[in-house]
């Protein structure tokens, strides 16, 4: 008995073998194998995970057949538009290499809708749906007519939203039934795939026919006529010219565009053919690359593409998908900066998404008018789920959304004041948590961009910012080299690829991606508003955010060594707090006479690359120097509460003299001002 799940959105495909029963034990072990053997082929080529797993691929055996549920972020289309046309190419495959009695003829239905775990197995409405149509009448009567490899009967509903206005899943194919089979009474649509030709039988020569006397002075003109253009009969067809060497197009895009292009590409190879003329030729290849960190893999440009980015996410790009544009003004200055031969064109929006909070479905009734503030965020009664800056152009967007909100500001001049490492390592340890399951439990919430939220995270209900949001822009690049000659058919290719992306049909599957095309029109589901949100008030600056952010974030082990005073103690408590669960704090008491030794069995002590904070309240002339330390760096922050206590004449002093390090003294013992120098030491960028 399995966990059971919650009801997730899943596109179900359910297939059996026609006439299963009445084979052998034998031909149906061999089926078996070679229906599951066709399917994982399929779906391996389709580019779909076969899997096994909630909430993954899903697929239950049922003796004659399976049912097959879809992992929620595979596109609908893909199912109809490849997956349905491989699998009817493995079967054909199959059925050429074995007897009649062994052979498959397969029926399959296709639906959308809720399915979740009861622990048993898959349970749902669409589900019961799916297998009423692949036990109606119309599908068994059509392909026992027509003998064709495959016959496809889908909901009534999942024509008219993925497949009615859909050229690449071929509606003109489709034609309406009407299902009346236990208590389904319902209307959906059908078609066959891999009908086998049904030639007339050949006869007599149609001259045989003929009487005898017309019949020899019928060929007789035949005769002449074949004769009399002597030269043609000698000459030979002309060549048919081979086709040109298809472009080779290489798409690098973030992860949150991975399924929508992988699509795309699929589509547009298709779809170039004929392009040049000549229906038997493609022109393009494309290879689609993703990476986590968009922003790491284009920062590779400007060491050249060693081998080493080669091998980790394929070859170089010609085209950059990244979420903002913020990255392609932050990579276009790093290459600048490194003199490099790499040039960047934004050639704008493919699609939008803007940043929005998810949160669970019990609590969104306590968001009033499905909206929060940006201040209420990292005070939320949830916490909120992993924000990494590096990770995503969507990860540093959230990122700059906090930091906006804790500084008033997310460019550099807001991020260069005192107490800046403080306030961000503070919002930092109330939101920077794991990163979010596909249905996280009901006590976190999500900070990402709306199609995430959609797509990635489905038991999510949206909230929008009442103040504004960061707008997600997903520009398409195009990546040049200036040390090499433009190559003109590539930059056609790229430019063609550019219009496809904005063509009416692309920008339906950004929609139904859980993307907003480039109208701003969302995607359908009851909690996302419809209207353009208003764009937030912040200027960017990514790279700094990055740094910023990472560096708050970083877990510090730290030890702290305390003379016992109240000042120090405060002070020592409140930085325990910085620490909080990202790190470990080691802390020693000690005397005002045993400052030096203190410090020293602290270093001694200290795992690499720990540092060592000293507090003392009033720190004692030193009375004779200390010997500098050898080895390792040691990271070292004095801090008294009295004026001169750095001064190379008292301990503070003489320690920052042997192992460096900073050292502030709080003249007016102002415990917060101690506290952001010492922050500023520990979780300031680098």
């Amino acid at each position: 008995m399995g966990t059971p799940q919650p009801a997730v959105h899943r596109t179900i495909v359910a297939v059996d073998v026609v006439a299963f029963g009445e084979r052998s034990r034998p031909q149906q072990d061999v089926i078996r194998r070679g229906l599951y053997s066709a399917l994982e082929h399929a779906f391996d080529e389709c580019g779909i995970p076969w899997g096994g797993d909630w909430p993954g691929t899903y697929r239950e055996d049922r003796g004659d057949g399976l049912f097959v549920l879809l992992p929620p972020g595979v596109a609908k289309r893909r199912v109809v538009s490849a997956l349905l046309h491989l699998l009817d190419g493995e079967l054909r495959r199959y059925n050429a290499m074995l007897v009649p009695q062994a052979r498959i003829q397969l029926r399959a239905a296709v639906t959308a809708g809720d399915v979740a775990h009861d622990g048993n197995g898959a349970v749902g409405a669409e589900l019961v749906l799916a297998f009423r149509l692949l036990d109606s009448a119309p599908l068994r009567a059509e392909l026992a007519r027509s003998g064709a490899v495959l016959g496809l009967v889908v909901s009534e509903r999942f024509f008219d939203d993925v497949i009615r206005d859909e050229p690449a899943c071929e509606p003109e194919l489709y034609h309406r039934v009407e299902v009346d089979h236990k208590e389904v009474h319902t209307a959906a649509w059908l078609r066959l795939y891999g009908s086998p030709a049904r030639a007339e039988p050949a006869g007599p020569p149609w001259w045989s026919r003929l009487p005898r006397p017309k019949r020899s002075a019928v060929l007789l003109v035949l005769l002449l006529v074949l004769l009399l253009p002597g030269d043609a009969l000698l000459a030979v067809p002309p060549a048919v010219p081979p086709c040109p060497a298809p472009v080779q197009l290489n798409v690098l895009t973030s992860a949150e565009k991975a399924t929508a292009l992988r699509g795309l590409a699929v589509d547009f190879e298709r779809d170039s053919r004929g392009v040049d003329g000549d229906e038997r030729c493609r022109l393009v290849n494309v290879h689609v690359g993703v990476d986590g960190s968009a922003h790491e893999v284009v920062r590779a440009l400007s060491r050249g593409w060693p081998d080493q980015d080669l091998a980790a996410r394929g070859p170089e790009p010609h085209v950059w998908l990244p979420d903002t544009s913020w990255e392609v003004a932050e990579v276009a200055a790093a290459l600048r900066a490194d003199d490099r031969d790499v040039r960047l064109a934004d050639r704008g929006p493919v699609a939008y998404s803007p940043l929005v909070l998810g949160v669970p479905a019990a609590e969104w009734s306590g968001w009033p008018n499905q909206e929060f503030r940006w201040r209420d965020v990292p005070n939320a009664r949830l916490p909120l789920a992993g924000v990494d800056a590096r990770s995503t152009g969507a990860g540093a967007a959230a990122a700059a959304a906090l930091v906006h909100t804790a500084l008033g500001g997310a460019n550099t001049a807001a991020l260069t004041g005192d107490d800046v490492p403080r306030r961000l390592r503070e919002i930092a340890l109330r939101t920077a948590g794991e990163p979010a399951p596909a249905c996280p439990s009901a006590d976190r919430m999500v900070l990402a961009s709306e199609k995430a939220v959609l797509k990635d995270h489905p038991c999510l209900k949206v909230l929008y910012p009442s103040e504004g949001t960061l707008h997600l822009d997903h520009p398409f690049v195009e990546v040049r080299r200036t040390s090499t000659p433009p190559n003109e058919r590539r930059q056609a290719v790229v430019g063609r690829f550019l219009d496809y992306l904005r063509a009416p049909s692309a920008q339906g599957t950004f929609r139904w991606e859980g993307f907003r095309d480039l109208n701003w029109v969302p995607p359908w589901r009851e909690d996302v508003r419809p209207d353009k949100p208003a764009q937030l008030d912040a200027a960017v600056d990514v790279a700094a955010v990055r740094e910023a952010w990472e560096s708050a974030r970083r877990a510090v082990d730290v030890v702290l060594a305390v003379d016992g005073s109240a000042k120090a103690a405060e002070l020592a408590d409140r930085l325990e707090d910085l620490v909080g669960g990202r790190g470990e704090v080691r802390r020693r008491e000690f005397s005002a006479d045993r400052l030096p030794s203190a410090v020293a069995e602290a270093v001694a002590e200290r795992g690499a690359g720990v540092p060592v904070v000293v507090l003392v309240e009033r720190p004692r002339p030193v009375s004779e120097p200390l010997e500098p330390v050898r080895g390792p760096p040691v990271r070292v922050h004095g801090v008294g509460f009295t004026a001169g206590s750095c001064s190379a004449v008292t301990q503070l002093g003489a320690i920052r003299a042997a192992y460096g390090g900073t050292c502030f003294d709080s003249t007016e013992h102002d415990v917060r001002v101690a506290l952001d120098r010492v922050a500023g030491g520990l979780w300031g960028s680098r």
